[in-house]
């Protein structure tokens, strides 16, 4: 299929570019650690690697290193992942 009309399609492309943040926070996930963090408010904030399905603690060193992962709480992590292990 050919697009001959890139003017209809860039605008749909840059509205779908603007919710997949919101689309990360409405599952819990968040992009950044200071969008977790007062999400969270007391409950810790893990890192989830999605690939490997295990979240990490701030002090374990596969914290936010993946490439597809996000912050999210504790609460919603173990009830969804397995602990990640040094």
């Amino acid at each position: 299929m050919k697009i001959h009309h890139w003017g209809a399609v860039l605008p749909l492309v840059a509205a779908l570019a603007s919710v997949a943040a919101p689309a990360l926070a409405i599952s819990g996930m968040y992009a950044t650690e200071p969008e977790a963090v007062t999400a969270c408010g007391t409950d810790e904030v893990v890192w989830v690697d999605l690939d490997r399905g295990r979240f990490y603690h701030k002090a374990q060193a596969e914290y936010a290193k993946s490439h597809n992962g996000a912050y999210t709480c504790m609460k919603t992590a173990h009830a969804q992942y397995r602990p990640g292990h040094d």
